[in-house]
């Protein structure tokens, strides 16, 4: 499969040095770009980050952890684009997966509401997120949460092994989406739900605004269609998929000028193209 991917000249969330994209062609190269990308958010600890956002303010992050229990500034990178713990139904005692858990903020929400019967466990591909996110937890003495190191597309775990899993900003991400919701599928129990914050697209947009936006936000960089992100959660077995929140993801012209002429920013905005902030929801039946 194909990804295009816009080229940085430097560091995370440099401008790109000219309007041209590159094309990734594998898998593994796609994972390589990303995992260099969030190893350097690691190392420098960015709040607002590029995973979905380059600039101080995330346009994608449109709500904020600050008023959670369990929030903690440390975790926080500024890397989402929801809240998915606010509607996961999480439970005490229950054991919890976080599916790129990066420095741990949504992990550590979680892990206050199962409480110490349960357990919260955090699967992310980039070393120095899981080590960032293992000296959180240290120092905060937390002792029912983990982080390992793994793929989405292969998870180290055994099947039917969480009750509930959770995700932000990260599935969009991944190049086989099939592969990892049924992954998702695998290692959930029986009756258990996923909840996951993402970006889609609706509808089609300029290619010189889908680069207008990856160079903005990485995460749009492997954004699907909202359908076709439904449907291949329904095809690989979970029930009642839905979407309790779309909000529509603003790009000013101002912004869009930079990288598009005035004929492609008319286009865009007359075609009812959009980009979304989503978070699904669906279960194990």
């Amino acid at each position: 499969m194909e990804l295009t991917i816009q080229t940085k000249s430097s560091g995370c969330c440099s401008e790109p040095s000219s309007g041209v994209s590159r094309v990734r062609s594998t898998s593994e190269e796609i994972k390589a770009d990303v995992r260099a990308k969030y190893a350097d958010v690691a190392q420098t600890e960015t709040v607002g980050g590029c995973g979905c956002g380059c600039s101080t303010e995330n346009p994608f992050n449109l709500e904020s952890y600050e008023s959670l229990d369990g929030y903690e500034i440390s975790a926080d990178l500024g890397l989402g684009c929801g809240i998915p713990t606010e509607v996961a139904d999480i439970r005490v005692g229950q054991d919890v997966l976080d599916l790129g858990s990066g420095a741990g903020i949504d992990a550590f929400v979680a892990r206050l509401i199962v409480g110490s019967g349960g357990s919260v466990t955090g699967v992310d591909f980039t070393p120095e997120m899981v080590a960032l996110a293992k000296a959180n937890a240290a120092k905060l003495g937390y002792d029912n949460v983990q982080f390992v190191l793994g793929d989405i597309e292969q998870l180290p775990f055994e099947d039917a092994s969480f009750d509930r899993i959770i995700s932000n900003c990260v599935l969009n991400l991944v190049p086989n989406k099939k592969g990892a919701f049924t992954e998702m599928y695998r290692v959930l129990r029986p009756e258990g739900q996923f909840t996951v914050s993402d970006i889609v697209l609706d509808g089609e947009l300029p290619l010189s605004i889908r680069q207008s936006a990856e160079a903005y936000a990485g995460c749009v960089s492997g954004a699907i269609h909202l359908d076709e992100y439904t449907d291949l959660l329904t095809k690989v077995g979970f029930s009642d998929v839905q979407p309790p929140k779309i909000n529509e993801i603003n790009f000013s012209d101002d912004f869009l000028a930079s990288y598009a002429g005035a004929s492609d920013i008319a286009e865009f905005r007359s075609s009812g193209a959009r980009v979304l902030s989503i978070t699904v929801t669906g279960k194990k039946s």
